[in-house]
């Protein structure tokens, strides 16, 4: 697996290969990793990186593949597979199946980035919405038309992949993320007591629906529900007191006193005592991927209120397993959350409801569905000789 991606176990995009890693390991596969480390530390980031990442990752694999190869599946995320796909074809990494791996569609994030600076809550500088497209999407672009074989999170995707012909149905898969089976067995029990209000976990960016939640706590506060928030993350990387104050900055003066910002945790246990304590979960995202915190949320019975724009509510009862809103509404956000503060009864039924879904989120399930993916692309290419 590949990604240029730094090797933070906390992050989404990251977690992902780690877990599916020990997930196979633990099966009797092989499965190496790379990430931005191991492609190279230069140059450092930007957009100078979006530019030459493909060339790293082909690189990096090369110099796997001759240290620790051959490998039976190239499994490359975003933008940095397509090199190495065309050099497949031309010879190299013989016999190799490689496959497109998307966390989430970068076409649709690049698409809510733009609805959030028509909103105002971002600024797009027009020589940056011009870049992006040529240089970041048309090599995500590619990387998915050039794969054996693509690993998608959810329909939105996949129907854009389907429609402008990057890749047919049959060769997508839809797998989601998964949780560690431990974790599932350890949750709180049905009516546990919490009560530390609401929870955001994530980073503090516009797509997550940072300013959206900031509004809808706002309404609340001006309708005397002195609802308790916690933020827990802020940008990765940044020390705690910057993170505080670019968090904080975002809400209002009378959510002040209701507000606790905790930093960006690498900690998975310190991240899993905060789901036991908190009494629901808020993810207001305007594009997600998937929405591993909304998994893992109900994986110790913390019922979620998210967006659709969050891929996990695609797998989800409304109303049952999770209350779910629209994106870019601070009122039903308000609405959602005032009404799981209010009743007791509802947190406990959307826990429960939640806990029992997710029951079959593992990450052994999620690895089993891997391999079928990998095994179909292995068969494309050997149809293909």
């Amino acid at each position: 697996m590949v990604s240029d991606d730094p090797a933070d176990g906390m992050a989404g995009a990251v977690k992902v290969p780690h877990k599916l890693a020990q997930a196979l390991r633990a099966a009797g596969h092989q499965c190496d990793v790379l990430f931005s480390e191991e492609l190279g530390t230069w140059p450092a980031g930007g957009r100078l990186r979006d530019s030459v990442g493909p060339w790293l990752a082909w690189r990096a694999v090369a110099r796997q593949w001759s240290e620790h190869g051959p490998y039976d599946v190239i499994d490359a995320a975003s933008a940095e597979g397509w090199m190495i796909a065309w050099a497949r074809r031309w010879g190299r990494f013989p016999g190799a199946a490689v496959v497109a791996r998307s966390h989430g569609l970068e076409h649709i994030q690049y698409d809510e980035l733009l609805n959030d600076h028509a909103a105002g809550h971002l600024r797009k500088r027009w020589w940056r919405r011009w870049w992006y497209p040529l240089i970041r999407l048309s090599q995500v672009t590619l990387n998915i038309r050039l794969a054996d074989r693509a690993i998608l999170l959810n329909c939105r995707s996949r129907d854009i992949v389907v429609k402008r012909g990057w890749q047919p149905p049959q060769s997508i898969d839809l797998i989601p993320h998964g949780v560690d089976a431990t974790r599932w067995t350890s949750a709180p029990v049905s009516g546990a007591a919490r009560g530390a209000g609401a929870l955001f976990a994530g980073a503090w960016y516009s797509t997550k629906g940072a300013p959206y939640l900031a509004q809808a706590h706002r309404r609340l506060i001006g309708q005397g529900i002195h609802l308790p928030l916690t933020v827990m993350g802020g940008s990765p990387g940044d020390p705690d007191a910057i993170n505080e104050r670019y968090v904080r900055a975002s809400f209002a003066s009378e959510s002040q006193p209701w507000l606790t910002v905790l930093p960006w945790e690498t900690d998975e246990d310190a991240v899993f005592a905060q789901y036991r304590r908190h009494d629901f979960l808020v993810c207001p995202s305007t594009a997600e991927g998937f929405g591993m915190v909304v998994l893992e949320a109900l994986s110790q019975r913390l019922p979620v209120v998210c967006t659709t724009a969050v891929g996990a509510s695609e797998r989800l009862r409304a109303g049952a397993e999770a209350l779910i809103v629209p994106p870019r509404d601070s009122k039903a956000l308000a609405d959602a959350m005032a009404r799981l503060w209010h009743d007791a009864a509802l947190r406990r039924l959307l826990g429960d409801a939640g806990h029992e879904r997710v029951r079959e989120w593992s990450w052994r399930h999620a690895a089993e569905a891997t391999l079928g993916t990998y095994a179909a692309a292995r068969a494309a290419v050997a149809g293909a000789k």
